[in-house]
This record gives structure tokens, C-alpha cells and sequence, in this order.
């Protein structure tokens, strides 16, 4: 299986699901947070290849 697939299937999972709950409550920091953390993971997960040690 592709890990890039993999990866960006547990991003969907995880941060899209609690962004939207964050948004249904209106928890605007919550959804900011986890919104920028998203970004961060894909970030990190398309721009380093070799596994950190």
C-alpha cells in the first residue's frame, strides 16, 4: 500500500473529523488549532523522506 495514501488517510480521519466538530460548536480556537496542525502534519509528511532517527 502507498504510505503517502495511508498517511493522508489518517489526516482525513483525525483532523478533518475534529475540525468539523470544532466548527459545530463554534470552538473557532479549537478549529484554528486543529486546522493548523493539519497543515503542519501534511507539511512535514510530503517534505521529509528519510524516516527521522
Amino acid at each position: 500500500m502507498n504510505l503517502k495514501f495511508t498517511n493522508f488517510a489518517v489526516f482525513i480521519i483525525f483532523f478533518g473529523i475534529a475540525l468539523i466538530e470544532a466548527v459545530q460548536k463554534q470552538n473557532w480556537l479549537e478549529a484554528t488549532l486543529f486546522l493548523a496542525l493539519g497543515i503542519l502534519s501534511l507539511w512535514a509528511d510530503f517534505n521529509f523522506k528519510k524516516p527521522l532517527k
